[in-house]
């Protein structure tokens, strides 16, 4: 039997149903959304850090929320970018989900240093990984 992939891309939150043939064999993986540089920046954001979980039990017909995290967006108007945001699957927040992956920071401004990568640390899997930091 082969593997089935469902990627999910689309930013924001949204619920997912469970599909009927869902078992014990199965990985989730999520990755944050990268921070911006800054309009008058010569530092870029960090990279979104990544995290993954295997056999996860989830009953079929359920309803999973889950949120794709958007990368930072330039400000035009100001040398301050935006950090991305975090992206996690099954619970309402990064802490509360059975996966999830911290967003990287945005650049600063000037020749200040690049965004720090998502932290590791701050993910929920049983893989975690940090993003790399922005260059400055």
């Amino acid at each position: 039997m082969a593997d089935t992939q469902i990627i999910l891309t689309t930013t924001g939150g949204a619920t997912w149903t469970v599909p009927s043939d869902w078992g014990t064999t199965n990985t989730i993986e999520t990755i944050g959304g990268g921070g911006s540089g800054g309009s008058n920046s010569r530092s870029a954001g960090g990279g979104g850090a990544y995290s993954k979980i295997t056999n996860l039990s989830l009953t079929a017909g359920a309803s999973i929320s889950y949120t794709v995290g958007a990368g930072g967006s330039g400000v035009a108007a100001s040398p301050y970018g935006n950090d991305g945001s975090d992206t996690f699957f099954n619970g309402g927040s990064l802490g509360a989900a059975s996966v999830g992956a911290k967003a990287g920071l945005k650049g600063g401004p000037g020749t200040n240093p690049g965004g720090a990568g998502g932290a590791s640390g701050s993910g929920v899997g049983t893989t975690k990984t940090s993003g790399g930091a922005g260059g400055g």
